[in-house]
């Protein structure tokens, strides 16, 4: 019976490493986010245009993935309920109510996303050449990488984003 490991291009994650089945590499930068919508149009357009001046100064190639999921927020609202029930305060209460139909009202009008943004630095088995061992090869991506990434993290920083390595842990 076939698992789902074996239809994955990964063949192990070791120190915040992606080691791909092809000999290859990766790391992956999760990237803050900015409400572009709150933003004047001018402070929108530097954005951009220095998003794009870190874009052409890459001479590696990059993959954005925006990974959007829709909010349950029934547990906050049994959250302010219970917190309207142990009120005392008349004022108190009545706020509650009022913060709580506005929440419920946005909520049904409007869809609300959770939404990750990430960074995937590649390194192409083609890029490291004939390695002897597994522990050279990790040697390899992690000397070709790290730089890439902090590139990547210093270039985002003028943008106004920070980004940080996934670990293990959270790679997995």
């Amino acid at each position: 019976m076939n698992t789902t490991q074996e239809h994955l291009s990964i063949s192990d994650i070791s120190d915040d490493i992606v080691l791909l089945k092809d000999g290859g590499g990766a790391l992956v930068l999760h990237v803050s986010a900015v409400n572009f919508g709150l933003l004047s149009e001018r402070e929108q357009y530097a954005i951009i245009a220095s998003f794009a001046q870190m874009l052409n100064s890459l001479s590696f190639s990059i993959q954005i993935v925006i990974h959007s999921k829709r909010l349950n927020i029934t547990q906050y609202l049994s959250l302010l309920d219970k917190t309207k029930q142990i009120q005392t305060n008349p004022l108190l209460i009545q706020m509650i109510t009022n913060y709580r139909q506005f929440i419920q009202t946005l909520v049904k009008e409007n869809e609300v996303l959770d939404k990750k943004f990430y960074i995937i630095i590649p390194l192409f088995k083609l890029e490291l050449g004939l390695s002897s061992s597994k522990e050279v090869l990790k040697q390899k991506i992690k000397t070709v990488l790290l730089p890439r990434r902090d590139q990547v993290i210093k270039q985002l920083s003028r943008v106004g984003l920070k980004a940080t390595q996934l670990t293990n842990e959270k790679l997995i």
